[in-house]
């Protein structure tokens, strides 16, 4: 037997029979996340790729903006990666990183327009996908657009902030399961892979709202080693962000395997959601 309980559509199983109750475990995410209502959501994608890396390298990677300015540059014009916010909370942490705005790295001002680019990953050749309105902010635009499709399928009385369908709000609950807020539909799951330590299963769900009898859910596709994200197109542009976001992670894993020390230094603030969990899994494994 195992314990079982639900939360937000998700189920949550434990092979512990005396843990605390998943409501006590949860914390502060049930508050957070209610305003959103996760549980009136249908899996639109599910892509399941085994990665060459340990599971906590892995998730490492989709932990905090510090990594924006070197592994996605093509998005600068458009994120506030060094402005983004963190916390953290009993099993919980969050960071918050505001888009529709440039990032304090550049050593220009981008325009509204080329904001707007930067964010939807206009290719150099290419033309904009949607031209900003005179007068009107990048971040406005783009939120303006989202609230136009939810609010059909949310109710029209629902009120959604630019914030809520504009920037990365982006959930850790211990230890591996990462609900992002707002509207976006992102969560992410990892895990070991075949009891290895040097391997483990990266996925991606689309958790998406929907109106009238509820859709079945997509099946789960299956990602190889060595096939890229490229070719889970269900993924849209977030497909190509994963291309940067992990090819150096069997890199990573072989550094991490060979290094001299037996540690590794953090960034005081910018990587607070990965220290807060590895404080969090040294309380679970020193006691």
């Amino acid at each position: 037997p195992v314990l079982c309980d639900t939360w937000g559509g998700w189920v949550f199983i434990n092979m512990d029979l005396e843990a605390q109750p998943l409501a006590e475990f949860l914390g502060v995410l049930p508050e957070h996340f209610a305003v959103w209502s996760p549980e009136d959501r249908y899996i639109e994608a599910h892509v399941a790729k085994i990665m060459g890396c340990n599971w906590k390298a892995c998730q490492e990677a989709f932990m905090e903006a510090f990594h924006v300015v070197a592994t996605h540059p093509q998005i600068l014009g458009g994120i506030g990666d060094e402005n983004s916010q963190y916390d953290a909370w009993g099993n919980v942490s969050r960071a918050i990183t505001p888009n529709g705005t440039p990032s304090p790295h550049l050593r220009f001002e981008p325009t509204e327009q080329e904001m707007f680019d930067s964010i939807t990953m206009r290719d150099l050749d290419s033309e904009s996908m949607m031209q900003v309105p005179e007068g009107m902010t990048a971040r406005a635009f783009m939120a303006e657009g989202a609230r136009a499709g939810l609010q059909p399928i949310v109710g029209e009385d629902t009120p959604i902030s630019d914030a809520c369908v504009s920037d990365s709000i982006y959930y850790t609950l211990f230890p591996n399961f990462h609900p992002w807020g707002g509207y976006n539909r992102i969560v992410y799951r990892f895990r070991p892979y075949d009891n290895r330590h040097d391997k483990s299963i990266m996925e991606c769900y689309f958790m998406s709202p929907f109106a009238g009898e509820r859709p079945d859910p997509a099946p789960i596709h299956w990602l190889a080693e060595d096939e890229p994200w490229t070719n889970a197109p269900e993924l849209g542009m977030l497909a190509r962000v994963f291309m940067q976001d992990t090819f150096n992670l069997p890199k990573v894993q072989i550094g991490l395997m060979a290094a001299q020390y037996d540690s590794i230094v953090l960034a005081n603030y910018q990587e607070t959601k990965i220290r807060h969990f590895h404080h969090t899994l040294e309380g679970y494994i020193s006691d």
